[in-house]
């Protein structure tokens, strides 16, 4: 079941799920190209993963002045749950070192929940992709999916009202241009406030921190607002990814295709725009070679024998040395599921076949830098250095 949420919105898609009891996968895609996964099981929502921040910064800022240690990558491979949700493992880690009780353990897990909801259900437009399945990560508990997403939606109406004062829960705290408040506002909260900004956080992490829905956070953060002693900065624009160059200054692209034709024009028309461009055509060898090149960027069919794309892409996640390097995958199916897994298993992007070779230089120049156009010769520098 596909569909678009500016046709079906987001509470009567899940309303609808919670009624019949399913038990699967909800994926949900925004206009920027962000994802969320809501796992259910029987209408009950289990975990919400933000797929674009596969971190454990959130669960560090509801930890925040606990004086508790989250796990690492290394740790948590050990663990029980699933390695595509580090938050949720990272909470069965804290619960096996018992830091935290399973009291603990279902509060957190519940503001997180609660947190995604609300973002998922502030999209004006997007799309959903439904699959049943089962569920193959261990149950910590699940919440009601009715109950919690009516709180959420209450939630919603309260900070639609502070807007345009307030537009974003990832602004950030700056000091304003009046020096000193009024009377009416208590010199303690003005203090606490100071110290806020100084720490220059976004509204998100500061409603965290303070175990406090952002909407109740904003609804203090206002009047502040209004005297101008304080100032809501736009959120920063994410990080460009560009790829690492160590002692070499021309990136090195590598495309896995068993495609001859595909092949050729991504060697021809990189190696023409000065890039270092090979093409192979068996993953398995394809694997080898990779820890030989060290590639600034691989582009990666979808259907090929003997390793898909997609086991082609999870492998590579998880290894230390391409645990960041950028991978693109090579599609005829551009549908909202096949994007939706890709990323899932860490891909950066895709792109349909056929492609032109403008948007095929677009995607290596943003993920793998500017190329050398000066290169004499790039298939020489590639056979040096295999």
């Amino acid at each position: 079941m596909e569909g678009s949420l500016s046709d079906l919105d987001f509470y009567s898609l899940l309303q609808s799920l919670s009624l019949t009891q399913r038990t699967g996968e909800l994926y949900i895609e925004d206009e920027s190209g962000q994802y969320w996964l809501l796992l259910l099981i029987n209408g009950r929502i289990l975990y919400i993963a933000d797929l674009h921040s596969q971190s454990l910064h959130r669960l560090q800022d509801y930890l925040h002045g606990n004086n508790l240690r989250t796990p690492d990558q290394s740790e948590l491979s050990d663990s029980s749950a699933g390695s595509s949700w580090p938050e949720y493992e990272a909470l069965w880690w804290l619960l096996q070192q018992d830091q935290i009780d399973i009291a603990q353990a279902h509060h957190l897990l519940r503001l997180m929940i609660r947190e995604s909801l609300l973002d998922v259900a502030s999209l004006y437009r997007g799309w959903f992709c439904w699959q049943t399945t089962t569920l193959g990560i261990p149950q910590l508990t699940t919440y009601p999916l009715i109950g919690l997403l009516s709180d959420v939606m209450e939630q919603l109406r309260e900070w639609k009202t502070l807007y345009p004062y307030i537009r974003s829960p990832d602004q950030y705290l700056h000091p304003g241009d009046s020096p000193q408040p009024q009377a009416l506002l208590a010199e303690s909260s003005w203090k606490l406030l100071q110290a806020w900004m100084q720490d220059q956080l976004s509204l998100r992490v500061l409603s965290r921190r303070l175990g406090r829905d952002i909407s109740s956070v904003g609804k203090v953060i206002l009047p502040y607002l209004h005297q101008g002693l304080v100032q809501l900065t736009p959120p920063p624009a994410p990080p460009r990814p560009v790829a690492l160059h160590i002692q070499r200054h021309t990136p090195r692209i590598m495309c896995v295709d068993d495609s001859l034709t595909i092949r050729q024009f991504v060697e021809k028309t990189l190696s023409q725009a000065g890039y270092e461009a090979t093409g192979i055509a068996h993953p398995l060898k394809a694997l080898s070679l990779i820890f030989q090149l060290h590639p600034d960027l691989i582009f990666c069919d979808l259907n090929m024998p003997e390793l898909n794309g997609y086991d082609f892409c999870a492998m590579l996640r998880h290894t230390p040395q391409f645990r960041h390097t950028p991978i693109i995958i090579l599609t005829s199916h551009s549908g909202l599921s096949e994007r939706l897994r890709a990323n899932i298993l860490g891909a950066n992007n895709y792109l349909a076949k056929p492609f032109s070779p403008d948007e095929l230089l677009s995607l290596v120049e943003y993920y793998a830098g500017r190329a050398n156009p000066s290169l004499a010769d790039p298939e020489k520098m590639l056979q040096d250095a295999l």
